[in-house]
Parts: C-alpha cells; sequence; structure tokens
C-alpha cells in the first residue's frame, strides 16, 4: 500500500528528474529512496491517478470494504495491474468463489505468473475440501512442490488409478529425509497396501544416514523383520558415528550400491580421524568391491586431505600423483594453496603444472606462476609490499612481468593485484552497450514490462519478479541489452546488473555497477568516515543491489545483514530498528551495514580482514589469522581463506571497489600502504 504523503513526494521528486541523464556518473547518477520513479516524462497525469486507485482498491480489500473495492476496480480496466487486483479479490475470498470463476480466471491468463499463483492457491483449496476431480483437472506438475505431489497421488488414488498412484507414492517416501505433513495421509495407503518391502525401507535408511537424519533412520527401524537386516542396519548406524568400525570387514560382505555407498561414506569419515587406518581399510574394501569412479575420487579426496593434515605431506602427495586421474581440479587447486600457505614457491609451480591447460591459463594461477618466479628472485623479498617492488631490476626474468602487464589489462582483481606490481593504473576496459531503440520501444510497450514496472511502483516484488522472470523467458542477447537499459530508467538497479549478465555484456561498468542509492551511502560513508566506493562495493556483492532480497541463511536487504546482527548493531549505535523487516528499508539497511562494518574496520584496521568478518564473522577470522600466525603477505592470506564463498567474496569486494572509485572519479588504491605491508 502506498502512504498517504506518496503524491506530494512523488510531484517533487519528478521536478527532481526533469534533467535525468543516461549517464551514472556521480554528477548525473539519480538518487531516490523510492524502488520505481520513471524520467518525468513517462509519469502522466493518468498512470498517477491509476497508481493512486490501484493502491486505494488495494487498502479497501484490506479492510473488507467491498463497495470501495468494486468503485476502483472498475476504474482500472485498462491499468497494466488490473488481472493482479483481480487475483487479490479472488485470493482474499478463495473459499467462497465459484469453480466457474477461477476457470474463467485461469483461462484468459492461461500460463501467466498471475495465474499461476492463483491455480497453486486453488489446488491447495482443492485438496483442503478433498475435490479431487477437480484437483486433478487443474494440477500442473511444474508448479507442484513436494506437499502438491502428495496431494496429486492421493487424488490419483482416490479416483481409481491406485496403482500408478502408489508407485508414485513410493518414489516421493523412498528418500533421505522426512517428507511435510501433507503427505502423511498418502504414505498411509503405502501401509495399507504392505507397498512399503523390507528392501525399499533399508534402501531409505541407508539414505538417510548417509543424510545424517538420524532421527528418521531410527523411525525406519520398524520395518526390518529380519535378524540379518537389522544387525546390518546397526552396524550402518555406527559405521556413521564410530568411522573407525569400517574395519570389521565382516560386517559390509553384501556387494549392493547401499552397502557400498555406507563403506565410502566410513571411510571418508574415518580418513578425517586416521588417514593411514582409512588408507589400509580401503586397500583392502577395493579388493573385495566395486566402486564407481565419482566413489573412489570422493574417497581419494578425503584420504589425500586427511593425510595432509595428520602431518604426512610426503604420502599425501604420492598417492595424489599416483590417482591424478581420479582427483579433480578443485584438489590440485587446494593443494598449490597449502605450497602458498608454506610459501613454497616451487610446490606452488609444481602443482600448478599438474592442473588442466585451461585451469593454468586462468588468471588466478598466472598471477600465482609470475608471483612465484619474482619470489624466488634473491633480489626481492616475499614479504615486500607490492608498491615498493623495484620489478624493473635485470636480475628478475622477462616473463613474470610480461605476464604482469597482460593481466593488468583485465578488470578483475588478479588484474588490479598486476597492475599494483607493475606501478601503473588500473584498466577498466569499459564498453558502453548501444541497445537498439526499436527493441527498447517494444518492450517498454510490453505487457510484461507495463506489469514488471507498475509491481516494482507498488513494491510487489515478489511478483514483479515472476512477471519478469515470464517476459524474458525467451529473450535474445539484444533483448536482455535493452533490458538492462529499461530497467536502469526505472532505476530497477538490480534488473539491469542482471539483465548485462543474460546478455554476457560485461564491460558496461555503468550498467553493471550503478550508484544505486547514492545520497543515502554518501551519508553513511561521512558519518561513519568509510571510504564510499567500499560501501558500494559491499552491497554490490552482497546482493547485487536489490533491496528485496532474503538469502537462504535469512540475510536480507541491500548489504544482507541478519537480523540478530541488525538488531545488535542498532542497539550499539543507537540506530531505530523494530524488526526484520525494517532491513528491506534501503534507508535502514544500508544504516546498519555501514555500521556494522564500521565495527568490523574498527577491529581490524584492515579492510581484507573487516570484509572477510563481513561475510563469515570475526570469530572465523580471527581463527584463520591464529593459524597463519602473522607470517603470510596479504595476497596469500586471501588466496588462503579456506571458505571459498568468503574467498571470492573478499576478492569481489576489493575488484569492485576500484571500479566504483573509478564511477566516482577517485584515484584510490585497492588497499592502503599498511594494508599491504601487513602480515596475516
Amino acid at each position: 500500500m502506498i502512504s498517504s504523503d506518496f503524491l506530494p513526494r512523488l510531484a517533487a521528486i519528478i521536478l527532481l528528474c526533469v534533467s535525468f541523464s543516461q549517464s551514472l556518473s556521480a554528477s548525473s547518477q539519480t538518487t531516490v529512496n523510492e524502488p520505481i520513479v520513471e524520467q518525468a516524462a513517462q509519469i502522466t497525469d493518468q498512470l498517477s491517478q491509476q497508481r493512486s486507485d490501484y493502491a486505494s482498491a488495494k487498502a479497501a480489500l484490506k479492510k473488507n470494504d467491498h463497495q470501495l473495492f468494486t468503485q476502483y476496480k472498475a476504474q482500472l480496466e485498462g491499468y497494466p495491474l488490473y488481472p493482479h487486483l483481480e487475483y487479490a479479490e479472488l485470493i482474499r475470498h478463495l473459499p467462497r468463489v465459484s469453480a466457474a470463476r477461477i476457470d474463467g480466471f485461469l483461462s484468459r491468463y492461461n500460463g501467466e505468473p498471475v495465474a499461476n499463483r492463483l491455480r497453486i492457491h486453488w489446488l491447495n483449496q482443492l485438496a483442503k475440501q478433498d475435490n479431487w476431480p477437480l484437483f486433478l483437472k487443474h494440477y500442473r506438475s511444474e508448479l507442484a512442490n513436494t506437499s502438491m505431489q502428495c496431494d496429486y497421488q492421493y487424488a490419483r488414488y482416490q479416483q481409481g488409478h491406485k496403482n500408478e498412484a502408489l508407485n508414485g507414492a513410493l518414489s516421493l517416501w523412498n528418500v533421505g529425509k522426512s517428507q511435510p505433513k501433507a503427505c502423511d495421509k498418502l504414505f498411509a495407503l503405502l501401509t495399507k497396501h504392505e507397498k512399503i518391502t523390507e528392501t525399499i525401507a533399508w534402501q531409505r535408511y541407508s539414505k538417510a544416514v548417509l543424510n545424517h537424519k538420524y532421527r528418521l533412520a531410527r523411525y525406519l527401524q520398524r520395518y526390518f523383520h529380519s535378524e540379518e537386516r537389522r544387525a546390518l542396519a546397526t552396524n550402518f548406524y555406527k559405521v556413521d558415528r564410530t568411522p573407525s568400525s569400517i574395519g570389521n570387514y565382516h560386517l559390509f560382505d553384501e556387494h549392493t550400491p547401499e552397502v557400498n555407498a555406507v563403506i565410502a561414506h566410513g571411510l571418508r569419515h574415518l580418513a578425517h580421524e586416521n588417514a593411514r587406518k582409512a588408507m589400509a581399510h580401503w586397500s583392502h574394501y577395493q579388493q573385495t568391491h566395486s566402486f564407481d569412479t565419482r566413489t573412489r575420487s570422493q574417497i581419494i579426496h578425503a584420504l589425500i586431505k586427511g593425510l595432509y593434515r595428520q602431518g604426512y605431506p610426503h604420502v599425501a602427495d604420492g598417492y595424489l600423483l599416483d590417482n591424478l586421474e581420479l582427483v579433480s581440479s578443485d584438489l590440485l587447486e587446494w593443494r598449490a594453496r597449502q605450497a602458498l600457505a608454506d610459501l613454497d614457491w616451487t610446490a606452488l609451480k609444481t602443482w600448478v603444472s599438474q592442473m588442466p591447460a585451461e585451469l593454468q591459463r586462468d588468471a588466478r594461477w598466472r598471477y600465482w606462476l609470475a608471483r612465484a618466479e619474482i619470489s624466488q628472485n634473491p633480489a626481492e623479498a616475499a614479504t615486500q609490499p607490492l608498491k615498493k617492488q623495484h620489478l624493473e631490476k635485470q636480475s628478475i626474468e622477462k616473463q613474470p612481468l610480461a605476464t604482469y602487464r597482460e593481466l593488468a589489462t583485465t578488470r578483475s582483481f588478479y588484474g588490479f593485484l598486476a597492475a599494483d606490481h607493475l606501478g601503473i593504473q588500473y584498466s577498466m576496459a569499459h564498453e558502453s552497450s548501444d541497445p537498439d531503440p526499436t527493441i527498447v520501444n517494444t518492450l517498454k510497450n510490453s505487457t510484461g514490462a507495463l506489469r514488471t514496472r507498475e509491481l516494482l511502483h507498488h513494491r510487489e516484488y515478489f511478483m514483479a519478479r515472476l512477471e519478469w522472470r515470464h517476459t524474458s523467458r525467451n529473450f535474445s542477447e539484444q533483448q536482455w541489452i535493452a533490458a538492462a537499459h529499461l530497467t536502469r530508467e526505472w532505476n530497477w538497479h538490480h534488473g539491469s546488473i542482471n539483465s548485462m549478465i543474460k546478455a554476457s555484456f560485461w564491460n558496461d561498468i555503468k550498467l553493471r555497477f550503478p550508484l544505486a542509492y547514492n545520497a543515502l551511502f554518501r551519508r553513511e560513508a561521512a558519518e561513519t568516515e568509510l571510504p564510499l566506493h567500499l560501501l558500494f562495493a559491499l552491497a554490490r556483492q552482497e546482493s547485487a543491489m536489490s533491496q528485496s532480497v532474503t538469502s537462504p541463511a535469512g540475510a536480507k536487504g541491500l548489504m544482507q545483514l541478519m537480523p540478530a546482527t541488525a538488531r545488535q548493531t542498532a542497539k550499539r549505535n543507537g540506530v531505530h530498528y523494530t524488526e526484520s523487516n525494517d532491513l528491506f528499508e534501503p534507508d535502514t539497511n544500508i544504516r546498519l551495514g555501514s555500521r556494522y562494518y564500521k565495527e568490523m574496520m574498527s577491529r581490524y584496521n584492515n579492510r581484507i580482514l573487516a570484509t572477510a568478518a563481513y561475510n563469515a564473522g570475526p570469530g572465523r577470522v580471527d581463527r584463520w589469522l591464529e593459524r597463519s600466525g602473522g607470517k603470510l603477505p596479504f595476497d596469500v592470506w586471501i588466496e588462503n581463506i579456506p571458505f571459498k564463498e568468503t574467498r571470492g567474496y573478499v576478492q569481489n569486494v576489493l575488484a569492485f571497489s576500484m571500479i566504483y572509485a573509478h564511477q566516482l572519479g577517485s584515484e584510490e588504491s585497492m588497499l592502503s600502504v599498511h594494508e599491504l605491508e601487513q602480515l596475516l
């Protein structure tokens, strides 16, 4: 619902937007807190009135004022969101709506997001009413979650398709996790018809154990009637909790996929505790059982890492070299990072040479090979800060310098590192994207684009994303480029960023790195004394400038704050904060995110460590620092961050900060002299 003071504010914004520029430079970037504000020329009196009426209609519906809702609805038949008003009305009164009226709506908007959403609600309602004929008529497999799939099979059973339904039910039942309660009545039919045999129960039991779902595993033991199966189940459970029991070979004589899976599971777990003993058991099982290539690779990975961490690096390296055909590139990269952590440049070069050719050509490993060559030169200490190295000395090989020069032409973390080595400016490699005006105009006036724009305006973000996904499902590269420019006009920065990704057009940095919420970020940079370009980079990495996103872990908004972190930060800094939904407001989110990052900077006085802590938590960063013992150059420490996500996160934020510094017309360095010199 739009607040009562929206229209006066909109009028003021329109006056400010008259001279709207296509440029996203600091001087011309449109900075507003509203999610969608079109250029002044696009906002007609009619559209403004329709937006107001739509908000009033939704408010009337919420208050159950049917007469007022109907009045507003009648005035909005030409408005792009008219179907959404119909949808809202149907959902509000769904238990009392006739099937004919639902059918009419689904027919008019068949396949469109608004119809799909209604269909889902309608199917759930029909299931509650046990109206299985209508349920089967409207069911669409592509829209069904697990609960609805169970309802579908139950409906088939009730309508006489018993065998097919029971077979479908078995597939839903035989998984390594608990299923939703909505499936209980379907699964009761399996019990009634004695479809859950000991063999099928055994399959699910082994999946549950391997998935660490112990409560489910204990429940499934009731299906085991033979002493042999009960004993084997006990052994499976024991292997998971006590991996050394994998050494009791006589317990695992069966040659079934389930037994093989538990053997592999036990060996991988044991490798974490005692890799040498696990190797001995692996030698035995290779002779008695057959394992597929993927399983063998997983076991070998666990053995090599276990041997290395338990103080047997030479054994681990020999085993790795003996099994190169079975190890993944990830393991070779992991081993190369161990060499980096030891500052063993010779070993680093050895392991990079074992990587696939394509990976050796990656900027990451080209950088490290050049770094190794230079670090091994007696004239250059490996721990010298980059800006102070004198790479022009004749004693240094020319090849690593050539690698640095080539990398420095790229807009990337390693390109910027190479530029620092050479003491040259960062390359932005910017290239403007020029959309076809005809394509832009066609897209701008399409039904899907108009609906998306209006949904964003009314802050109905979920439905906006569904509409846009449906509209753009078959876009060409040129249409995606047009979409990027159109969504920028709407100030939907997340949509613009994603459109450029879909177009695989990487060099238009003004579209890919927009100066979104400029005024808010400038305010927080001034109040926290943090670099403005760094705050932009954090938000760009965290959410791709989406104010409405929620991560799987529950982090919310532009700077992806967990509600607990937000609450604590607000209390420490005297910021008003009521509930987690406050984090969807850019003002609150940016204020709290900036202050939390300021706390991390105050704690570490180093943006590498502060950025890592923002992503992974300060406790983990403290443990990583303790492990490295203050002996590693900054770039080596970053490369050895144990979490792949955090490693990439830190590298991206640092690189993005330089792109934003360029956008802001500021000549900044990626790191300060203090950060370059500090050993981590």
